[in-house]
């Protein structure tokens, strides 16, 4: 708990580069195969199903004060659009929280203080109206990319043309947002390459949907999958200056592959395996 953890002195950021503090996570909604994902409007075929939101505007931003008051940024699961569009509404509230905030003496904050680097985790379907909002608000849209090839058929049954609006990697793009990929291990493989591939082709390993995809729109470059999987998880976790990339002064964690993934064909990326792995400048596999 909250309070718990405080006491303890804990605090996103709290710790060192084995083992860091990340976000306090909270749950907006359910998922979509149960149907437990917070909708606007009722599930196809579900004319009284709108699914579960198990929280409110209000009651996620008295625990998102409570959360910035003490250090700590947050992470919002939420799935449907209902419960995207509660969580944007309740992050547009904490944000104008955060920016009244000052430090004890009067002055204006300094850059450490400045609001946290809050996300919400998957943000599987929005209305196109909140579309925006997650640029606007400086909230991190901290998605999956192979949940989209795994969910798509019970998208298209469940959502209808809805989801045309599913798993919109490169709407977040265009509209500024900073994109951060995950597996959600274990829900899905941890495997980074076979989530590049889904984001570089919104196909399945078996070429599901040919040729161009789920979706082709939202499909992103190979430099933009490997952004989203790099650099912009290490801005999500307020780490930018020591890991996402390889530069002077960061910390040397990569992996030598066995192919070149700017090169090689889209399909061919979930075959990709590191020949080599270092951490810390060491060589730990290779």
């Amino acid at each position: 708990e909250l309070e718990h953890a405080v006491a303890l002195g804990l605090r996103s950021g709290f710790g060192d580069d084995w083992l860091r503090i990340g976000s306090l996570k909270a749950f907006a909604d359910g998922a979509l195969g149960p149907h437990t994902a917070a909708m606007l409007q009722p599930y196809e075929n579900e004319p009284d199903n709108l699914g579960m939101l198990m929280i409110e505007r209000e009651e996620m931003f008295e625990r998102g004060r409570l959360a910035v008051e003490n250090g700590f940024s947050l992470a919002v699961h939420a799935i449907g659009d209902r419960a995207n569009h509660e969580i944007l509404n309740a992050f547009d509230q904490l944000r104008d929280y955060e920016m009244r905030l000052q430090t004890t003496d009067g002055r204006p904050q300094t850059a450490a203080q400045r609001p946290l680097r809050h996300r919400i985790e998957h943000v599987q379907l929005l209305h196109p109206t909140d579309a925006p909002r997650l640029a606007q608000l400086g909230v991190i849209a901290s998605m999956q990319p192979i949940h989209a090839i795994s969910d798509m058929k019970m998208a298209d049954e469940f959502w209808g043309g809805r989801a045309a609006h599913a798993y919109a990697w490169r709407t977040q793009l265009q509209h500024g947002a900073q994109l951060a990929f995950g597996s959600d291990a274990p829900v899905d493989s941890p495997n980074p390459f076979w989530g590049l591939h889904a984001a570089v082709t919104r196909r399945r390993a078996n070429g599901d949907p040919a040729p161009e995809g789920w979706y082709p729109a939202q499909r992103l470059t190979i430099s933009e999958a490997l952004h989203a999987y790099t650099q912009a998880p290490a801005f999500a976790a307020g780490l930018e200056d020591r890991l996402g990339k390889l530069a002077p002064g960061h910390l040397a964690d990569l992996l030598v592959l066995d192919e070149d993934p700017f090169a090689c064909e889209p399909e061919a990326l979930r075959e990709i395996r590191p020949s080599a792995v270092m951490i810390g400048g060491e060589w730990v596999v290779g």
